[in-house]
């Protein structure tokens, strides 16, 4: 069975397909005079075979063309219907993700907003590009452990979170203060968390919870050094809280019995359900300021208790200075 080529013009399909009929026309006519010598006969013979073979040769084309087609629509079929697939997942998707956000307990307008932002940015450089991705991750991933209700950990010094969650208390603020960790250089206003930038928001944004919120804030400083309470640095840090409206008390560390002064550790409890905890470095010289190695967030309920039950005991223990 001959072979119709698939490609060409029109022209050149058409002269193909005659010049196939014609030979078998002709093959036709030249055997038909040999059999008989009726010349009417062969050219009517030819030419009906010469027209059957182009009529075969057509419908062998059409069956062709046609299962070409049917394979095209097919996989038209096929990529349309996965195309149709994905959409319906994506939009399935979004919609469990924008009902999850309507019934978490963080305001689904700022959610929204945070997906908005993130979709307007225009194309930036590089390093911009990629320091954005990376801060998305890292509140992802902070986003990630918070829900899980265990620790969060931050590298290093923060200030974001002590701030953040200072401005949005609502009822308490209980904290320990331990000159290893509040006073650098040589006193707690050399050099020391009170008198730098951070210190000085903090106090401005207690003064602020005080004033509008009525929180109350309560802050033991612990004397792990005994000739603080003369030095004229700590008296002014004392002041500094005592204009504000927070409460003071000093406690001796001394005088906690079976307590190791290791294991007293600066920590914040705010409303009662955080505990913001610093972690300090061993101080290479004396009068060196203190390096903070890790941030904690402490967001397990018993633990959280523990802090509290823990602040309590030492307030109890502290005077009134």
């Amino acid at each position: 069975m001959t072979t119709i080529p698939h490609r060409g013009t029109l022209g050149s399909r058409l002269a193909w397909k005659i010049f196939i009929g014609l030979s078998f026309g002709t093959i036709t006519y030249t055997v038909s005079n040999l059999v008989q010598n009726s010349q009417i006969v062969s050219v009517g013979l030819s030419v009906f075979i010469s027209g059957v073979v182009v009529v075969v040769e057509f419908l062998i084309e059409v069956e062709q063309r046609m299962d070409r087609l049917e394979v095209s629509q097919e996989a038209h079929a096929r990529a349309t219907h996965e195309k149709i697939t994905a959409g319906i997942n994506r939009i399935n998707e979004a919609t469990e993700l924008y009902g999850a956000v309507e019934a978490s307990a963080v305001k689904s307008d700022e959610v929204t907003q945070l997906v908005r932002h993130a979709t307007r940015i225009p194309e930036q450089p590089d390093l911009v590009t990629k320091f954005v991705q990376m801060e998305i991750s890292r509140m992802s991933r902070f986003l990630m452990e918070v829900s899980k209700g265990g620790d969060v950990v931050y590298e290093g010094e923060d200030r974001d979170w002590m701030l953040g969650l200072a401005r949005t208390a609502q009822k308490t603020i209980d904290a320990t203060s331990l000159s290893t960790v509040d006073a650098g250089g040589r006193g707690f206003v050399d050099g020391g968390l009170w008198t730098s930038d951070l210190g000085q928001r903090y106090l401005d944004i207690q003064r602020e919870r005080i004033d509008k919120a009525d929180v109350v804030i309560r802050r033991i400083f612990i004397m792990d050094r005994p000739d603080l309470l003369a030095d004229p640095d700590f008296q002014q840090v004392i002041g500094y809280h005592k204009d504000l409206k927070v409460k003071v008390r000093v406690l001796d560390p001394t005088s906690v019995v079976g307590t190791p002064l290791s294991s007293l550790i600066d920590f914040i409890v705010f409303d009662g359900v955080v505990s913001y905890e610093a972690q300090v470095a061993s101080r290479i010289q004396p009068n060196s300021r203190p390096i903070i190695v890790s941030t904690r967030l402490v967001l397990q309920e018993d633990r959280v208790r523990e802090r509290r039950q823990k602040f309590e005991d030492l307030w109890n223990l502290g005077k009134d200075y």
